[in-house]
């Protein structure tokens, strides 16, 4: 019986052993469910104005024709207080993982508003006389302006210290996006070659997708476990030349982003 009581007794200073000569910073594991919240909004207006002046050096020569357009394209959302967005993270040493989990699709309620003008005016022909009656502007087709209620299909990611919010507007069809926009086909505007947000991201100047912006987030925030906020705001100024115009006027679009998201450890 003594015997073995000294075994035992060996057995567990060798483990205490171990324990205490274990490096401080040794690594650990950590893990954590959270409830996300996402709210915010997007506004992008444009404007333009050219103007190609009547060329008559011959009878049949081109009359003046003149374009106009402003407008604004708007989204809100924001995520349920009862109906939370869900993350998973874990972590072993400096190696974090970052899950966005879901059984479908992330969706949060939106509302969407589109309004706009644009026109096109044709000036007299050529050759004709001082009391001949001015020709009417045409506008474009505006039956689809308005507010509506939609969905924000929205999607995180998190890498390297930076986190990636991106979405798009679900629930707009294409009749009802009938209303003079920022890329409206007569400006002549080639918003794949001239776009001024950077190319490798999602481009919201259409006012359909969220635009994509990398926001600091250490992984000590993770770590920590308490609830925080993370802010995101970025505005561009956007010239598109309209080559086909004299003198190459632009859609000038202003894109504004502006949302905040809010990690709170799930309750166990």
């Amino acid at each position: 019986m003594l015997r073995r009581f000294s075994v035992v007794a060996a057995l567990a200073a060798a483990v205490a052993l171990l324990v205490a000569v274990a490096p401080a910073g040794a690594t650990s594991y950590h893990h954590e469910d959270w409830d996300v919240f996402i709210a915010g909004t997007q506004t992008v207006t444009w404007s333009f104005d050219a103007e190609s002046p009547e060329q008559c050096t011959s009878y049949y020569g081109t009359a003046s024709t003149s374009a106009k357009g402003s407008g604004k394209v708007k989204m809100s959302f924001a995520t349920p207080k009862k109906r939370p967005l869900s993350v998973e993270t874990s972590s072993f040493g400096h190696n974090l993982r970052f899950a966005w989990e879901s059984l479908g699709e992330h969706r949060i309620p939106a509302t969407w508003s589109k309004h706009g003008i644009f026109s096109t005016t044709i000036g007299k022909p050529c050759g004709s006389s001082d009391d001949d009656p001015e020709p009417l502007p045409k506008f474009a087709d505006d039956s689809g302006c308005g507010r509506k209620n939609a969905e924000l299909n929205v999607y995180a990611s998190w890498k390297a210290g930076s986190l990636v919010v991106q979405g798009a507007v679900e629930g707009i069809a294409e009749s009802d996006a009938t209303c003079p926009g920022v890329f409206e086909e007569a400006m002549h505007v080639d918003a794949e070659n001239d776009r001024c947000t950077p190319s490798s991201r999602i481009d919201g100047t259409d006012g359909t997708e969220l635009q994509e912006l990398h926001n600091s987030l250490p992984q000590a925030k993770f770590i920590a476990g308490k609830t925080f906020t993370v802010d995101a705001h970025h505005e561009y100024d956007c010239d598109f030349p309209a080559a086909i115009w004299p003198g190459s006027p632009v859609l000038k679009a202003d894109l504004v982003t502006t949302y905040e998201v809010t990690f709170k450890p799930r309750t166990r």
